[in-house]
Parts: C-alpha cells; sequence; structure tokens
C-alpha cells in the first residue's frame, strides 16, 4: 500500500517540510507497519477490502494508522531539529535542535494519534462483510468498550494514552461486572452485533448504558455505577420479550427465589 508523500503530511501535519527528508525517512518503515496491521487488525479479510476499489474510508484508515505507526517506529532515531513549519532532520544554522520536552510532548500526541487511528480503523471494519467473524475482530473488540475515543467522549479531549492504558484493568472489571449481571450470553451477543456491524434499534441503548456504566467504573464512582445498572436492568425487565436472550440467561440470576422450607419442597428441612 503506497504512502505518498503529501497523504502522510496530510496526516502528520508535524512532519510538513518544503524538502522530503521526514518522508524519506519514514517511508521505508510503512511496509513493516503494514505488515503488522494485516496480522493484527485486518487479516485477509480487511486486507482484501483495504485493497479493493469500493472502500475508500477504510483504506484511508487504513494509510493513518500505518503512517503514524511507521512514525513512531524510527521517531527516536531521527535526528529532529525544528522548522518553521514543524519538525525537520536537517541541521542548519537557522534551525534549532528539538527540545527533550517538545520531542517528548511530540510523542504523547502521536501514541493519543495512534489510538484514534485504531478507534478509526476498527469503526470502519465493523462494516466489511465476514470480518466481524474473524480472529482479528474477536480479538480487537472484546468489550464493549474498546475505542479510545470512546474515553474522550465520556471524559473529555484531554483523555491520554496514559490514561487508557491505566484504564485497561478497570474496562475488565466493569466488562465482568455487566457479564454477571446481563449475561456472558447477552453480552457476547451485543460484541457480535457491533463487531458484524448489525447493531439494532434495541441494541444502541443498551450499548450506550454499558459504556457508561463502564466508564463510572474507570472513574471510580461506584456509587455511579449501582444507579446506571439498576436502570438498566429496569430497562431490561420492563421488556422481556424484546429482550429475549437477557430474559433467558440474565433474568434468572438477577431474579432467583430464595429457597422457602415448606412440607412440600423437594428438599424439604425437619426440625
Amino acid at each position: 500500500m503506497e504512502i505518498t508523500k503529501s497523504e502522510f503530511e496530510a496526516i502528520l501535519s508535524v512532519a510538513t517540510s518544503s524538502h522530503v527528508e521526514v518522508y524519506e525517512k519514514v517511508e521505508p518503515h510503512f511496509a513493516a507497519s503494514y505488515d503488522e496491521c494485516k496480522a493484527d487488525v485486518l487479516g485477509d479479510v480487511g486486507t482484501s477490502a483495504a485493497e479493493g476499489e469500493n472502500n475508500e474510508k477504510l483504506t484511508v484508515a487504513v494509510k493513518r494508522w500505518v503512517a503514524i505507526h511507521a512514525f513512531l517506529a524510527v521517531f527516536r532515531q531521527l535526528d529532529l531539529v525544528l522548522t518553521p513549519t514543524g519538525f525537520g532532520v536537517v541541521s542548519s544554522n537557522q534551525m534549532a535542535p528539538a527540545s527533550k520536552q517538545r520531542v517528548d510532548a511530540l510523542i504523547g500526541h502521536l501514541r493519543d494519534s495512534i489510538l484514534i487511528a485504531r478507534g478509526q480503523l476498527l469503526a470502519e471494519l465493523c462494516h466489511v462483510s465476514r470480518w466481524g467473524t474473524t480472529t482479528q475482530a474477536l480479538e480487537n473488540i472484546d468489550n464493549l468498550f474498546f475505542d479510545f475515543r470512546m474515553l474522550q467522549k465520556m471524559q473529555g479531549p484531554a483523555a491520554s494514552h496514559l490514561e487508557w492504558q491505566a484504564a485497561q484493568r478497570l474496562i475488565s472489571e466493569a466488562d465482568e461486572a455487566l457479564r454477571l449481571k446481563l449475561s456472558n450470553q447477552y453480552m457476547d451477543a451485543l460484541l457480535e452485533h457491533v463487531r458484524c456491524g448489525t447493531v439494532t434499534a434495541d441494541d444502541n441503548p443498551v450499548i450506550f448504558q454499558c459504556r457508561h456504566i463502564i466508564n463510572l467504573w474507570i472513574a471510580g464512582d461506584q456509587e455511579a455505577v449501582k444507579l446506571k445498572m439498576r436502570r438498566l436492568l429496569n430497562m431490561l425487565d420492563s421488556d422481556l420479550e424484546k429482550y429475549s436472550i437477557y430474559a433467558k440467561h440474565g433474568y434468572p440470576v438477577n431474579h432467583h427465589e430464595n429457597f422457602k422450607n415448606t412440607p412440600d419442597a423437594p428438599a424439604y428441612i425437619f426440625g
């Protein structure tokens, strides 16, 4: 997959230069980044779609991820200087070396950017026929809060890759809590709909509430989690015919009857 200098600079404005030094330093690494993308995210199904002629949005998303990934891979090797338009790799008396603080800030920005690019890529892949059942889909979308942009939407655009990294354990905990209440079967059904781009009008409010609960769990507000969980269960309980998978697997867990020690009970206890 070819990424031109203009496409590269459109994705990474900090790499804009009147010369081609930055692009030339990064371009040889595009192939390795693309191979990684194919193995970890696209798979054979996604690769065929991205290299086809009718998936422009997907192709753009792949190029964005590959360009940022390749830039990050060689970033520390570049002899960066500041230029009037951003960063460059050519030294002269008119160009100041990029300070460590500026370089570290740029790396942080790039790590945020590649998480955003990953979310955009996964969103496009969910609309690709048959991708949702691949190993790549199962590995990359293993819970409903799989996209860094969801954290930014819930907690504000200042949320960074550091917050995202710290949130991973909490996301897993919240996912398990939801599974205990809604059942593994229902949560897996919702995830399948997300991966395959078949989310229904009935799914949408449930998925939204689940993501809100996960966000509150990340924030550490367990009282709010309990309140939102109760409201979610009330919504599901109110229409068991509509939410049939929950009705079969989740409802009995939440509404089991305590054992009554009556003479006609199979396990009647004397005394």
